[in-house]
């Protein structure tokens, strides 16, 4: 009998220490996303591969990985011209938006096209 409590205790605790460790690696997979706030749009325009990864993935062209979080926010970011962003956000969004205005006119064009409110004109 003692044996047999023993077993399912052991068989709890497994059972807890799996969904801790999954909460665990999702956090750490969700922490890995790239997000508004940590985008270096520098650094992504800089290396061809991940450019055009990154343009993909945002036009659904392609699996996200790491870029789904932007792409989750993406639409509503400029569909409100980052209208719902800290003011430290909408610092970020305008830098990014300038660069990429700046460096890659088709790719914002088409992003903008794709994303803003079809009765906002985006300026």
């Amino acid at each position: 009998m003692m044996a047999s409590c023993f077993c399912k205790i052991f068989m709890m605790s497994i059972k807890h220490m799996i969904v801790l460790f999954l909460f665990t690696y999702v956090a750490l997979i969700n922490g890995a996303k790239i997000s508004l706030e940590t985008l270096d749009i520098e650094q992504l325009l800089s290396n061809e591969e991940q450019r055009k990864s990154a343009f993909a993935c945002l036009m659904d062209q392609k699996p996200c990985g790491e870029m789904q979080g932007l792409r989750d926010t993406i639409p509503e970011l400029i569909r409100t011209k980052c209208g719902d962003c800290s003011p430290k956000q909408k610092m970020k969004f305008d830098h990014i938006s300038k660069v990429l205005l700046e460096a890659q006119p088709v790719i914002f064009n088409a992003l903008v096209l794709k994303y803003s409110a079809k009765d906002n004109s985006y300026e």
